[in-house]
């Protein structure tokens, strides 16, 4: 350890940590990582607060410091610069220039303003360089761009209007890099709040003040160091990623046992069924809210049903709340070793003991003994094979709230994430094969790496609650969260259903990380309610969805592997186009399809802003420049449009994801040189973490006279490509003339798509329909007659 002196602040070095003492303050400065650092106001706060970022020994970088005033640190990404008199910290990229800093009237402090817990309010602020824009800080609020908004941060589900307000305190600059406030607790986040200069201005009623930040280069960089800092999604299980048909309450069995027949009969392409809790008389899965014993009337013999609902290829998801019922089976056991909390869900005084507000009492997850105790609750529900867990409710007990963990105020925030935990945990012991799936109204910052994901809450069934899911959803994303949804068709039926809203609903829905449809009256949220008509555009749709999953389920390894959302914002590829830094009403679908959904009623046009470069029409292979264009949007079409340069691999037409990808159809459009990876496993086991996976890399290069293709063999594990998997080229390519395989020779000419056998056919005025042999790699040559 070293001391150095600069102005009346001590500096001493211990390892990778720098500690600036003035009096009784104490700022450390620790260098995580060569891109991440940590900063904490020392010996103020609840010290006993829980941290988001998960258990961990940082490796630490190298990292030099010159003496002076100011001290100066840098690493390979960034430097620091620490003034002493007074403290403040500037952060500066590789290149030397500054991002952030702390302003010349005060960065961190802590005053008093009561004595015991909570006794200070923490603060921090900062001023930035320039013209930038901001994002994340979970889902709530509006809009996109969070620059001069103000954020409370508090966990809070408003039913009829915007659904779940989730609280993360990340903060995404459009210049590449970010702010990551690592405080549970009550506190709010004002983004360019005008106080002597612009400011970002976080203050935080409890906990302790320490915040992380992060470089990444580029907005697309700095994902990579939030899924470092507070932990990558793991890979879903496959069959997540297809449509999900949520329920609420049943007529009887019967009608229970139709819902999978009838979505098998009408070929709408489903993968797993949702049942929701029993309440009152309403037949629903369990006993009621609170417990976790099948409805005996609705579910005679469970076993039977559930094996009924399985072998027709559907997973089964239950739901629940982080409560107890007073007359569930488990209660006196939870009293007894005081599991449960004094708070919970209010009495209505109706009188009925499943009713969703009657008492029930909030389980204490902070509690080490509760999330074992409560996994084993679950365990016949596991031996059964419900295949994933609705965690409803969770926003957290109220601040007065005394949990074992600490005071509600405290743990509010981080609550439902510590029962995300608990089901992984448990997931981990019972069934350490099988990938999670919780599906979570609530949540916190590090959700992703339990295998959580979220939906947007209990929202209105009208178009301008549509309109606003899209900024909700990206926002989310850009809080390290990838796994997003929205009840297709809305929740509460404010108004009368129609099948338009449904239609542009279940249209966006299809793009969306979590599609799922649900509402109050769950039978007009199935996709045969509104009639022929609609039905036709939802099984158009769910068909889509699942011919994209060899293209979406690449886009959730990009999730895993570089913490970048599915749904991502124009600005996260175009961080220096001023068209989109607010643009939060159209997003990339990965990287290489734009989708701009209608959210007005009686649209049958629809503006669209494309970014820089060429970009074509899905439905009609219009080319488009970068810029704006109205294109039509009839009912039955989402404007979507493929970025020139793209490769998307897509499948053939399943109804769900067990069925093989035996053929590969490559969507191509030509730009300069373009390659893509495409990712596969098998969807369901964790082999994928021990180097069970496959990527096949994809190339076209393109020139006047025609393009180049190059299907690479599977990298890596092999054995999860379906053996004898034959692949498909549809490039859209002006006056195709010729097509060679390399170590085949020239293939024939079709007639078109039906004639069978290997060649290529003229697909319209500007595609060539390829169709390949059997082999592990394969070059073709496309040439045009110019």
């Amino acid at each position: 350890m070293s001391d150095r002196t600069g102005g009346e602040v001590r500096v001493e070095r211990d390892g990778s940590t720098l500690r600036f003492k003035n009096g009784q303050t104490q700022v450390a400065v620790s260098i995580c990582s060569a891109r991440i650092v940590r900063v904490e106001l020392e010996g103020v706060g609840d010290e006993a607060a829980p941290s988001h970022v998960g258990p961990r020994a940082w490796a630490g970088s190298d990292f030099e410091v010159v003496d002076g005033e100011p001290v100066r640190l840098a690493t390979s990404e960034l430097r620091i610069e620490a003034a002493t008199d007074p403290l403040r910290l500037t952060f500066l990229d590789a290149a030397g220039d500054w991002l952030l800093r702390e302003p010349l009237d005060g960065g961190m402090s802590a005053p008093r303003i009561a004595d015991g817990p909570g006794s200070r309010r923490l603060q921090a602020r900062f001023t930035f360089s320039g013209e930038q824009h901001f994002y994340g800080l979970g889902q709530g609020g509006l809009p996109l761009d969070r620059l001069g908004v103000a954020r409370q941060l508090w966990n809070t589900h408003l039913g009829h209007g915007p659904g779940s307000d989730m609280s993360v305190p990340l903060l995404v600059s459009n210049r590449g890099y970010a702010l990551f406030f690592d405080n549970p607790g009550d506190a709010v986040l004002a983004v360019g709040r005008s106080d002597n200069g612009v400011r970002i201005a976080y203050t935080a009623e409890t906990g302790r003040l320490v915040w992380y930040f992060l470089i990444g280069g580029d907005m697309r960089g700095v994902m990579r160091e939030v899924a470092e800092l507070l932990g990558a999604a793991p890979m879903p299980p496959r069959w997540a990623l297809g449509f999900l048909q949520s329920t609420r309450h049943f007529h009887d069995t019967d009608e229970l046992k139709r819902l999978p027949r009838t979505l098998r009969e009408r070929r709408i392409p489903c993968d797993a069924l949702i049942y929701l809790s029993t309440y009152g008389a309403a037949l629903g899965w369990n006993r009621g809210v609170g417990h976790l014993e099948f409805q005996p009337e609705l579910w005679p013999d469970p076993p039977a049903v559930l094996d009924e609902v399985q072998s027709q290829h559907f997973e089964v998801i239950t739901h629940e709340y982080p409560v107890l019922h007073e007359k569930s089976p488990l209660f006196a056991e939870a009293q007894a070793r005081g599991y449960l909390l004094d708070h919970g869900y209010e009495r209505t005084g109706a009188g009925a003991p499943a009713n969703y507000r009657e008492g029930q009492r909030y389980i204490d997850f902070s509690n080490p003994a509760v999330p074992a105790w409560w996994w084993n609750a679950h365990r016949e529900l596991v031996r059964l094979g419900v295949g994933g867990w609705w965690l409803d409710g969770g926003e957290g007990p109220p601040a007065a709230a005394e949990l074992a963990g600490g005071r509600g105020g405290l743990l509010h925030n981080i609550y439902d994430r510590l029962r995300h935990q608990a089901f992984a945990e448990g997931e981990a012991a019972d069934r350490p094969e099988q990938r999670v799936f919780l599906l979570c109204r609530s949540g916190a910052a590090g959700m992703q790496r339990f295998g959580a994901s979220t939906w947007s809450g209990d929202i209105n069934n009208d178009f301008p609650t549509l309109e606003a899911q899209v900024p909700l959803g990206l926002n989310t994303g850009l809080s390290g969260i990838p796994y997003w949804g929205t009840d297709v068709g809305g929740f509460f039926h404010i108004v009368p259903e129609t099948g338009e809203l449904y239609a542009r609903w279940f249209q966006l829905g299809a793009f969306t990380p979590i599609f799922r449809s649900h509402g109050w009256v769950w039978r007009e949220h199935t996709p045969w309610a509104h009639g022929a008509e609609i039905e036709a555009i939802c099984r158009r749709y769910a068909e889509l969805r699942y011919r994209l999953l060899p293209y979406t389920y690449t886009l959730a390894w990009q999730a895993h592997t570089l913490g970048l959302p599915l749904m991502r914002p124009l600005v996260l590829n175009y961080p220096d186009d001023p068209r989109v830094w607010a643009l939060g009403h159209e997003f990339l679908w990965g990287d290489d399809l734009l989708v701009a959904p209608v959210t007005r009623e009686g649209a049958t046009a629809w503006p669209v802003y494309l970014p820089a470069g060429d970009w074509y029409d899905f439905w009609t292979g219009a080319r488009h420049a970068g810029g704006g264009v109205t294109v039509e949007a009839p009912l039955d079409r989402l404007p979507l449009f493929v970025r020139a340069g793209a490769i998307v691999p897509l499948g053939p037409v399943v109804q769900h994801t067990g069925e093989p990808l035996d053929e590969v159809t490559l969507l191509i459009y030509p730009g300069g040189d373009s390659r893509f990876e495409m990712y596969e496993d098998d969807g369901r086991s964790n082999a994928y973490r021990r180097g069970g996976h496959a990527l096949t890399r994809l190339e076209c290069a393109s020139r006047p006279t025609g393009a180049t293709i190059r299907i690479g063999a599977p990298a890596g594990d092999a054995s999860v490509v379906p053996p004898g998997r034959r692949y498909v080229i549809r490039i859209r390519i002006d006056r195709p003339a010729s097509v060679r395989i390399e170590g085949h020779g020239e293939l024939p000419r079709l007639t078109g798509p039906d004639q069978p056998g290997v060649g290529w056919w003229a697909d319209g005025p500007a595609f060539a329909g390829i169709r390949l042999p059997q082999q592990p790699a394969t070059v073709v040559e496309v040439r045009t007659t110019t």
